[in-house]
This record gives structure tokens, C-alpha cells and sequence, in this order.
């Protein structure tokens, strides 16, 4: 059975804590982007340029308990090709990051199409 948007999300956030590399590359599709605050680019397009970052993020995410809540539209419905995640990291102190996926269906499978970090 396919996954669910959620479902997909989870298991990112799962994989990471593993510091399952692989596993996490194969939710993204081929040619994903994933934007972030941390580098130079801003901007990683696929999964070659995306592999370093998933390995620091693995390593910073080590240690860290996290709270993931998916945002609500207001009118309730979801929209099939995007979720957002407020995220809280805590480890004494706490960060609270909004990570917004942009998710396709790729060879019959959900993937990851687009991934973007804003703390908040």
C-alpha cells in the first residue's frame, strides 16, 4: 500500500534519527530540491547535491528530541502535493523550524519532490 503524505514525512524525520543516509535519498525523487539556510547555494538539486546535507543534518539531528506536527489548512482539506511540518528540535533549549514538502507521485510511488527549511 502507498504511503500517505504523512506517512512519507515520518518516515524522513525517522531515517534521519537513524542516520539511514540511503533510506532517505530514496524518499526523494531523481531530480528534488531541497532549500535551505545552511549553505552557500540555498538551493540543492538532486540527489548528489543533496546527499552532503542529509549527512550533516543526520549528525546535527543526533541527540535531539523532536516534536513533528503537520499544519491544518484553514478549510481542512489537504492538498495532495504538498505538506508542511512545524518541527520543534530540543535538547535543553528548543528550535522550532518549518519544513514545507512538495511530494509527486514518481514510477508509482510517493517521493519527495521539493523539501524547504525555515526557522521559525
Amino acid at each position: 500500500m502507498p504511503w500517505s503524505n504523512e506517512d512519507l514525512v515520518f518516515q524522513y524525520f525517522k531515517l534521519i534519527e537513524n542516520k539511514d543516509i540511503d533510506g532517505i535519498l530514496d524518499l526523494f525523487d531523481y531530480d528534488a530540491v531541497v532549500t535551505e539556510p545552511f549553505s552557500k547555494s540555498k538551493e540543492l538539486r538532486g540527489k548528489a547535491s543533496i546527499e552532503p546535507f542529509l549527512k550533516v543534518a543526520a549528525m546535527a539531528n543526533s541527540g535531539l528530541d523532536r516534536k513533528i506536527k503537520i499544519e491544518k489548512s484553514a478549510n481542512g482539506k489537504t492538498d495532495p502535493d504538498k505538506l508542511i511540518a512545524l518541527i520543534t528540535f530540543e535538547k535543553g533549549d528548543n528550535t522550532k523550524a518549518r519544513f514545507t514538502f512538495g511530494i509527486a507521485n514518481s514510477d508509482g510511488a510517493r517521493k519527495i519532490k521539493s523539501m524547504r527549511i525555515e526557522f521559525v
